[in-house]
């Protein structure tokens, strides 16, 4: 994490890697959005909650010592960044995201192709990215038959939010783990694949409609997402069958 350089230090700095990555320093972010919780906590939370992924939404490493202990940093993506700002919920989070966005939109610009060896480049660069989108395609193809499988061994029998359950118990089955870890793993599942937080999600809809008890499938099938949900746990147990195989 040494080499990297600065693109834009006007309301926070922003960093950019060798290779072109856009990074936020969290602890700057951290007291730049003016929270109150202790980084540590914040960070914690922020990762668990929002089912952050190391080495694609946040990095981490030990700062230099000066004599003392190093600390732990992090790094997020500016995606992520942009991300968690937004979270906040508060003027100063707005105003750190467009200004993200705003550099994002700057660099991009300063990135355009300005001779005819630019655009070389940038037309290799294109055919080796839809190279790798044939391959990626290829690769759900071939997961096709699995999740096939998977849906014409499970009892259909019922609503969306019946098979929804019976899809979680299964994943629960495959991989020996109790009922309310198979839902854990549901829910970080749904906030990595929608960007979300299903249980804030469920608390905050219990909280505004009185309701003293709700689970992550009623309140799906009360905001009309069962079918999100579906598609989740099909993932999940076609990823489960494929660690077995």
């Amino acid at each position: 994490m040494n080499q990297l350089k600065v693109i834009a230090n006007d309301m926070l700095l922003v960093y950019e890697n060798q290779s072109g990555e856009k990074l936020v320093n969290a602890r700057e972010l951290h007291n730049q959005l003016l929270v109150t919780t202790p980084f540590h906590k914040w960070i914690e939370r922020r990762i668990e909650n929002y089912g952050f992924i190391e080495g694609e939404d946040f990095w981490t490493f030990l700062s230099e010592s000066n004599g003392g202990r190093p600390s732990k940093q992090f790094l997020f993506s500016l995606d992520t960044g942009k991300e968690i700002a937004m979270v906040e919920n508060n003027e100063q989070g707005r105003s750190i995201r467009k200004y993200f966005i705003q550099v994002e939109k700057q660099h991009r610009q300063q990135s355009q192709p300005k001779t005819i060896e630019d655009i070389i480049i940038l037309q290799a660069q294109s055919v080796k990215e839809l190279k790798q989108e044939v391959t990626r395609q290829k690769e759900e193809l071939t997961s096709v038959k699995h999740r096939i499988d998977n849906f014409d061994s499970l009892d259909t029998v019922g609503d969306l939010q019946q098979r929804l359950n019976k899809m979680v118990q299964k994943y629960a089955a495959q991989n020996g783990i109790s009922f309310p870890n198979a839902w854990r793993d549901f829910r970080k599942s749904f906030n990595t694949a929608y960007r979300t937080n299903l249980k804030m999600l469920v608390q905050n809809y219990a909280l505004k409609h009185s309701l003293k008890s709700l689970s992550a499938p009623q309140y799906l099938s009360l905001v009309n997402r069962l079918e999100d949900g579906i598609r989740v746990a099909d993932k999940m147990l076609n990823q489960s069958e494929r660690s077995v195989i």
